[in-house]
């Protein structure tokens, strides 16, 4: 840059021509700069420095776009511009800029885009920074998805790990050559390579000895280099070791923290005490005694001197979340060592002082205490538990490693100059100090800990707030080892309490006895399950203070494993010494979540949990029983007729508007009956406490109060004036019986019929990921989900037309048809919804006695489909239609007792056989529910007015309320006995109906809860809550709609899985409905689960049945669905392909798409002659699309189509053999040849499986098979179960006997057993044709096949995620090798090769020697998907037979082993046979 001279004075006209020629002289120096690409600036000589800096800062107004005089710009060459200005143009306060170079960046390969482009997009950067490095004015932009921030992100840590084989090919080859050539060894290895081959090089070519210098040069600095980095290293992990056993074992200063402390305490000290002051002052004017008038903070300061930390250590060998150190603190203000002389005479020693005051009205006199000279100091052990949300500090536990030292001077009485110690008092500062030390010791002296949980002190939930209920059983204690001191043995009694705090609950003392029994249940409210039980066991005194006999502790962790813990024998410790054993019983009953119902959570509708109340103010109490004017008002809560109260709240003195912000928890047995009595109670010291006012009210209108609508306040009665102002929240219990309890269940009026067509246009929630959602509807009644149909993937627009049925109990019931999104990993997500009023499509039946209602008619509707946002999204295409129940008696269950309820019948029958107890006990007094309702805001702004209690509501002494009407009126049970009695007989006649589950509970090997699942639902009808521990006790009460009683099935099944849409089955039972309603209609029966490692857990039902006259379609009936035997005989006049006149025929047939069977190919032939069997499972004969299609094979080529034809499977009757000709046309050639097939059908249901890529398998496997028929259960039913015929095509008839009906398939198997194991060994043909399902993605899937010790492998094919190979291998088989082993591959060309999925098949199973000798089956693998297989046995051809020595081997050593010659050795998951 070139700076111009400066002119003393501007140009102008009348200047002299030796001015002009040196203004022109500079002006040619100033250009000729200029034209070089400097920046040139003139400006006014006389201006000040700020007015050169101001005009300096000015160039960047000038700065202009670099554009050619042509138009383009150059980005290669650069570009250059000149403002040049002339003289006569500067002025002083505005710079000149000559040739101003304008620094231009040009990125050639990009798109440009204009000023007018990037205003229009919104992506033009303001220009109006005017310091570098500013902030933006506006948001800073949202940080992508695909960056990388943070070391999580680039380490990856956080990614779920890749299974094997699924890395990319070029990660595999770097991965594979740094583990196998790289390394520090191969370095040093290359460095000699290199230097050899290249001295031998120099030497060679004849170079000099300057080249080998230069070599030894570069060697050396590769070496020294090298080495440096070693020692680096070396010195930095030495170093870290020896840092981390000095932090163990030295301690470290902290003077940084502490010269950081000496200057903040000076600004925080005023702060922190106001913050105290203001927060003890409300404590204090609160608890103040009686015989006080008030306790007030006048004086509170720390001083001028901070806190210092003397040292620390820091424990380095701890988890990764945990950082634990141990700090030495103190807190000496009267040490002046460290202090300048100028700080020594400016400090200000602590100060506290409390002004008592004494005496009432007028006659006041206040006493200061003061407490100064405070010292502090301890050694303090600090862990901080981390975690990665906000404020990253989850848990801090502090505690003291030894009692801290502590001083101080009291001087209560006297003031600051005429004050005395009471520490000059002998004994008596000891005194002090021991009560101190034993008050924080069970707190925060080692090992115990003071705990803040930080994550939950910043989420805004009340510290306090109650996470369960524990019941702590009190059995008995046995050799206890106490006297009483005048002699005589003890009086026994337990005190419970949480880390040895306020007592909780006693049981009553059991006199002169060292083996007392108690069996007495309490209950206690816990807010933490980090903390210790305390049974603490003390001897009753009548006169004196009670004697501790011990104490056991019992940790309340134990209880997240096993929420049950029964039996426990614990030894009673005082002193460290064993004082005899307790035994006790301990369960846990937690707070239920809120359930997320349309993006709305909403809690479980139960009738026993936890009331939290919270008192909050009183406004307008009537003082006129007041002489002064003022009350001195408290509150305390009753519940039901109870005399004692629960809850008092503190005192507010001479206020006639107190707030108090009193919370308090208690446990309700019967939210729908209790009754909570409030008294606003006027505190007098020695005379009796007036009442100022009441009120009564019941739990259940309590609950409904709205802080939002301001209706908080209820008014008081038994006054002139007054309101009180209340909130109540509500926690529902996880106890047997909380949810759907039988004293809870109303019987159904009928069931609505919904059949769910379709739904179109959809909301898409996968559309970020390219995909399409999976949509599926349920349905939920009382936010219960009662029914949901099958999933269809990849589909916004889905057609699942199925028909489900809803029970229904009243007539304003609503059904919620929520359209979801299934998701396996995650939680499913909301679609939208659609709602459906019961009145709409039914109403109150006025004639017919046996039906109460009737349907008002079928509805059929599109309606729109409404999401969350309050919008419309697509609409779903259903109809439903209402029908009636029976109504018939005794449809409900003998409720039995929660444990609460029989804990306090417990205490009544011991108070009413005259147990001994510690207290006597007093009669309740009768109360009225006085309000029903709060306030409404003209109320509570209107003038106060009396109220009374005059409603005839009142409760009695379990907080329950009753009525007169309800005394008069009949009650639920009696109305339902107005129905009509029906025998089970009568009962059994009606084949539709709901059966009515009242699970009671069982014994469980592992904690589980329990699906119940009706006919062919892969859904349950209903499930319970998981078990709290194996003795599970649910008292669930469910339903479930039987279409068909007599063909109809209960499924029982034991799941691990806490989420109700996950599956983790352990166990399970299958029978026939019948027979089981027949076992649990009348009485409690038990059911014994079978496990798959052979143990058993059983479970307790009991049953009701109530018949519903359902007219099924014929799709619905289990007629409907079964298993299909399809025998391929032969074909006939098939079109030929081939040059010679003829075909290679196969068939092919499929199932809705699917292929399920694949036929041999018969070679040049129009004739074929199959002589096939196979069988398939058809969910439903209505609308099953079955079909034929007929190819011609090709070695080189595809195959040909020589003709599809269809198969109708709706005429053919059950049990009965069909023939059918099956036409063959095709587009190109029209109708040419016949398929000649004959079809078994055999009733059955299928159950279908839920897949792990959220699908469901078209070919589902069958559930069970009838074991036997009714007669007239359909056409044909009867007659075709004797014979089928088979016949050769073209030839006569030839009956076979149909087998009957066998013990249940094997899960995962489709095919019958039909036989048993050969006696001699033969040869075994498997042909492996196909697979479906077995990965989410393409792959080049390959089949292992093993039996016995031999083992093949099939060709892999191109990507494909249903491989079809159709090769065939031969094994020898005998009754030694009854199964095969299947296994599929994903082949990689780098890598191990990837485990899709696995499984066996039981040979013999399907495999009949003399009858059947060959078999179509199909496996359901391990890790998802189906495999078909085909087996051939030919018994007559024993491979072994001509090598004697060979066939005894075989029978010598069994054939399951894996062959030591095998290269694959044995397989994953393969196990002994035998």
């Amino acid at each position: 840059m070139s700076l111009a001279m400066a002119t003393n004075t501007p140009f102008n006209g009348g200047v002299k021509q030796p001015q002009e020629t040196a203004e022109t002289h500079i002006h040619d120096i100033m250009s000729h700069d200029a034209s070089k690409g400097a920046i040139v600036h003139s400006f006014d000589p006389d201006a000040t420095p700020q007015q050169k800096a101001a005009a300096a800062g000015m160039q960047r107004d000038q700065l202009k776009s670099i554009v050619q005089q042509d138009g383009s710009a150059h980005g290669g060459k650069g570009a250059f511009f000149s403002l040049l200005r002339h003289p006569n143009q500067t002025s002083a306060s505005e710079p000149s800029i000559v040739g101003a170079s304008i620094p231009t960046i040009t990125v050639e390969d990009t798109g440009e885009a204009t000023n007018e482009e990037q205003e229009r997009s919104g992506s033009v950067t303001p220009s109006a920074l005017t310091v570098p490095g500013e902030y933006p004015s506006g948001l800073a932009p949202a940080i992508p998805d695909w960056y990388k921030v943070g070391w999580r992100a680039v380490a990856n840590i956080d990614a779920p790990p890749l299974e094997e084989g699924e890395e990319k090919d070029n990660h595999i080859l770097q991965l594979f050559l740094t583990e196998q050539y790289y390394g520090q060894w191969y370095h040093n290895a290359a460095l000699i390579f290199f230097a050899v081959f290249a001295s031998h090089f120099l030497t060679r070519f004849n170079f000099g000895w300057g080249w080998l210098i230069l070599l030894l040069s570069i060697c050396n600095t590769y070496y020294v280099t090298s080495m440096t980095r070693v020692r680096r290293c070396a010195r930095d992990d030495i170093q870290r070791e020896l840092i981390k056993t000095r932090l163990a074992s030295e301690h470290e200063s902290a003077d940084w923290m502490n010269n950081f402390l000496d200057r903040f305490w000076l600004l925080y000290e005023p702060v922190l005490s106001a913050t105290v002051v203001a927060s003890v002052d409300q404590i204090l004017s609160t608890t103040t005694p009686a015989f006080l008038d008030s306790l007030r903070l006048t004086t509170f300061t720390l001083g001028t001197k901070a806190p210092h930390i003397d040292k620390v250590r820091t424990f380095p060998r701890t988890a990764d979340d945990i950082v634990m150190m141990d700090w030495g603190i103190s807190f000496t203000p009267n040490d002046t060592s460290d202090m300048t002389p100028r700080q020594a005479a400016q400090k200000v020693n602590p100060k506290i002082v409390l002004s008592v005051r004494l005496g009432k009205g007028l006659a006041t006199a206040s006493i200061p205490v003061l407490l100064e000279d405070i010292t502090f100091s301890g050694i303090m052990r600090i862990r901080l538990k981390l975690m990665a949300n906000f404020p990253h500090v989850q848990i801090v536990d502090i505690s003291f490693l030894e009692k801290p030292v502590i001083d101080y001077v009291l001087k209560p009485v006297g003031g600051e100059s005429l004050g005395f110690d009471i520490a000059h008092i002998p004994g008596l500062q000891t005194f002090i100090r021991d009560m101190v030390h034993d008050t924080l010791s069970p707190m925060m002296y080692d090992p115990n800990v003071f705990t803040v949980n930080l994550e939950q002190l910043l989420s805004g939930v009340p510290l306090d707030t109650a996470i369960g209920v524990i019941q702590v059983t009190v059995e008995a204690a046995r050799g206890l080892k106490a006297n009483k001191i005048g002699g005589g043995s003890p009086d026994p009694y337990v005190s419970i309490s949480i880390n040895n705090r306020e007592e909780l609950a006693r049981t009553k003392y059991k006199p002169s006895t060292y083996n007392p029994t108690w069996m007495e249940t309490k209950f206690i409210v816990v807010n933490s399950l980090q903390e210790s039980l305390v049974l603490s066991l003390l001897d009753y005194n009548e006169h004196r203070k009670d004697t501790p006999l011990g104490a056991a502790t019992f940790e309340l962790q134990k209880l997240l494993e096993d929420a049950t813990q029964e039996g426990l024998e614990l030894p009673v410790l005082k002193d460290g010494k064993d004082k005899g054993m307790i035994r006790f019983n301990v369960n846990y009953f937690p707070v239920l979540k809120p359930e997320s119902v349309n993006g709305k959570e909403n809690l479980p509708q139960t009738n026993v949990g936890i009331v939290r109340l919270t008192i909050h103010q009183a406004k307008e109490l009537d003082a006129t029983k007041s002489l002064s004017g003022d009350l001195n008002p408290l509150v305390k809560v009753f519940l039901g007729n109870s005399t004692s109260y629960t809850h008092k709240s503190q005192i507010i003195k001479h206020t006639n508007n107190p707030i108090w912000e009193s919370p308090t928890e208690f446990i309700c047995a019967d939210k729908s009956s209790s009754v909570i009595t409030i008294k606003v109670v006027d505190e007098r010291d020695f005379l009796r406490d007036p009442v100022v006012g009441y009120m009564s009210v019941r739990l259940v209108d309590l609950l409904q109060t709205d802080p939002a609508l301001n209706r908080e306040w209820w008014p008081l009665s038994g006054c002139n004036s007054g309101k009180i102002r209340l909130s109540c929240e509500w926690k529902p219990l996880h106890m047997a019986g909380a949810l759907s309890s039988a004293d809870q269940y109303v019987p159904p009026i009928g069931v609505v019929r919904l059949w769910l067509r379709k739904a179109t246009d959809v909301k898409n929630v996968e559309a970020t990921f390219g995909g399409k959602s999976d949509p599926y509807v349920r349905v939920l009644v009382n936010s219960v989900t009662l029914g949901r149909t099958e999933v269809i993937n990849n589909n916004l627009n889905p057609e699942w037309d199925q028909i489900i049925y809803i029970p229904v109990h009243s007539l304003r019931e609503s059904m919620f048809m929520e359209v979801m999104d299934y998701q396996h990993l995650t939680k499913d997500r909301s679609l939208g919804s659609v709602e459906l009023l019961v009145s709409d499509i039914a109403c109150e039946s006025p004639v017919d006695s046996q039906h109460r209602y009737e349907s008002t008619g079928a509805k059929e509707v599109a309606e729109p489909i409404r999401t969350d946002s309050n919008s419309y999204k697509g609409q779903l295409h259903y109809r439903a239609e209402f029908v009636s129940a029976l109504n018939v008696k005794h449809v409900w269950f003998d409720a039995d007792e929660n444990e609460i309820q029989k804990a306090a019948h417990q205490v009544q029958r011991n108070h009413a056989n005259g147990i001994s107890t510690r207290s006597s006990s007093s009669n309740g007094e009768e109360r009225y529910v006085t309000v029903d309702h709060p306030m409404t805001e003209a109320e509570t702004h209107s003038p106060p007015h009396q109220t009374d209690s005059s409603e005839s509501v009142r409760a009695n002494g379990n907080g329950a309320a009753n009525t007169d009407e309800e005394a008069s009126s009949p009650t639920e049970k009696d109305s339902a006995n107005e129905g009509i009695q029906l025998s089970k007989e009568e009962l059994f006649k009606h084949q539709s109906g709901i059966i009515i589950f009242n699970v009671i509970g069982g014994h469980l090997q592992k904690k589980a809860r329990l699906d119940v699942l009706l006919d062919d639902a892969y859904w349950p009808a209903f499930s319970t809550l998981k078990s709290r521990g194996t003795n599970a006790r649910w008292a669930h009460v469910g339903e479930g709609f039987l279409k068909e009683l007599d063909f109809g099935r209960v499924w029982l099944r034991l799941n691990e899985s806490g989420d109700f849409d996950k599956d983790d089955i352990t166990a399970e039972w299958k029978g026939d409905a019948k027979a089981f309603l027949d076992a649990t209609l009348d009485r409690r029966s038990s059911f014994s689960l079978t496990h798959a490692d052979g143990h058993s857990s059983t479970v307790e039902i009991e049953t009701r049945y109530v018949p519903v006259p359902v007219k099924l379609l014929a799709r619905e009936s289990i007629n409907n669905q079964g298993i299909l035997r399809i025998y391929l005989l032969a074909g006939k006049d098939l079109r030929s392909a081939d040059r010679s006149g003829t075909s290679d025929p196969f068939a092919v047939f499929t199932l809705h798409g699917t292929k399920v069977f694949t036929s041999q190919t018969k070679k040049k032939t129009l004739n074929p002659d199959w002589s096939e069997m196979f069988e398939v499972n058809v969910p439903s004969r209505e609308a099953a699309d079955f079909s034929v299609e007929v190819f011609d094979w090709n070695q080189l080529e595809q195959s040909k189509s020589l003709g599809h034809g269809t198969i109708n499977l709706r005429d053919i009757e059950p049990f009965e053999a069909t023939e059918q000709m099956i036409e063959l046309s095709s587009e190109k050639h029209g109708a040419k040849g016949h398929v000649a097939i004959r079809l078994i059908f055999q009733p059955e249901i299928i159950a279908k499986n839920r897949k792990a890529t959220s699908t469901f398998t078209s070919a589902s496997r069958a559930m069970t098979h009838i074991g036997s028929l009714p007669f007239g259960a359909g056409k044909g039913v009867v007659r075709g179960i004797g014979h089928v015929f088979k016949r050769d095509f073209g030839g006569s008839h030839e009956k076979l006997d149909v087998p009957h009906a066998v013990p249940e398939a094997a899960a995962g198997q489709a095919s019958r057993p039909i036989g048993g194991p050969p006696s001699e060994p033969g040869t075994l043909r498997v042909t492996m044709m196909s697979a479906k399902d077995v990965s989410m993605t393409d792959t080049k899937a390959y089949a292992v096949i093993r039996v016995g010790d031999k083992e093949f492998k099939t060709k892999h094919g191109t990507k494909s995620s249903s491989p079809e190979w159709n090769e065939s291998f031969h094994f020898t088989a005998s009754a030694h090798m009854p199964k095969l082993h299947l296994w599929i591959y994903d082949h990689k060309t780098l890598g191990k090769d990837k485990l899709l999925a696995e499984g066996e098949v039981d040979i013999w199973r399907h495999i009949q020697v003399g009858q059947s000798t060959a078999a179509e089956v199909t496996v359901e693998l391990q890790g998802g998907g189906l495999a078909s297989l085909r087996l051939e046995f030919d018994a007559g051809n024993n491979p072994l037979a001509q090598d004697a020595s060979v066939v005894s081997l075989e029978r010598s050593q069994p054939q399951t082993s894996s062959s030591r010659f095998s290269i694959r050795g044995r397989r994953p998951g393969f196990n002994e046979d035998n």
